[in-house]
């Protein structure tokens, strides 16, 4: 198959989804947190996001975290998505084998203030680093949400102080419902940092990259159009 250099085009996110069509078309408004965006400070619910790039075509897994604002608590729902394996494949479901592994876990109280914690002692809540590309075949973490009606969106790319410091990884790790390991990172001089040239596109795969920085309004985010096609492509798709 033909590598493929993806642009910022797609379709609106409306959340984590199992259907492989859905996510190639929703990735970016979904990196970009475009649905969380559009809810924030129009309820009293926090809502989290949190996505570990590790080599998109290899391994990618998301949390996606609402805290509950009458009970205390929140739900979390995990996502791992690793290379296809076509032992998966079945003929009642031809995407099983692209779906990924989808698990969700309740976060008591006292886990949930714990978990916010670890994020804002990691800087979660502070302003991203300018001019940030991220490629897709680097490994970095992504994060957005809203907090008390307050957008957030930040990175953490990997190599850098920024990435190896951050706790947030671990207490993941440590409550993760999915029991899929997380792959082991490259030595910080062989990881990527950029696109491979256009002869290792060849060798095929999804290739993209990204670059946060703010919007019209001063709201950091992905530069560049991330839905321009509304939800209603979406909506049509099949499992939707």
């Amino acid at each position: 198959m033909a590598a493929t250099l993806v642009t910022l085009a797609g379709c609106s996110s409306v959340g984590p989804t199992d259907n492989p069509v859905a996510r190639k078309l929703t990735w970016f408004s979904y990196l970009n947190g475009d649905d969380l965006r559009s809810r924030c400070g129009k309820d009293s619910a926090d809502r989290y996001r949190l996505i570990f790039n590790a080599d998109y075509n290899r391994h990618v897994r998301t949390y996606d975290i609402v805290g509950d604002p009458d009970r205390g608590g929140a739900a979390v729902e995990a996502h791992v998505i690793e290379a296809t394996d076509l032992t998966r494949l079945t003929l009642a479901d031809p995407f099983s084998a692209a779906r990924g592994n989808t698990a969700t876990l309740q976060l008591s109280a006292a886990q949930f203030d714990s978990f916010v914690g670890r994020l804002r002692e990691d800087g979660v809540f502070d302003p991203p680093p300018q001019g940030l590309r991220l490629p897709s075949n680097g490994f970095y973490w992504l994060i957005n949400g809203c907090r008390a009606g307050q957008w957030f969106f930040t990175a953490y790319p990997y190599p850098s102080s920024r990435f190896t410091d951050a706790r947030f990884p671990e207490l993941l790790r440590s409550i993760d419902p999915t029991g899929i390991a997380y792959p082991g990172l490259p030595a910080p001089d062989e990881a990527p940092r950029t696109l491979p040239s256009s002869g290792q596109l060849a060798d095929g795969g999804v290739f993209f990259e990204v670059q946060i920085g703010r919007d019209g309004l001063g709201r950091y985010g992905l530069v560049g159009p991330t839905a321009p096609f509304g939800a209603l492509l979406l909506s049509a798709l099949p499992g939707k």
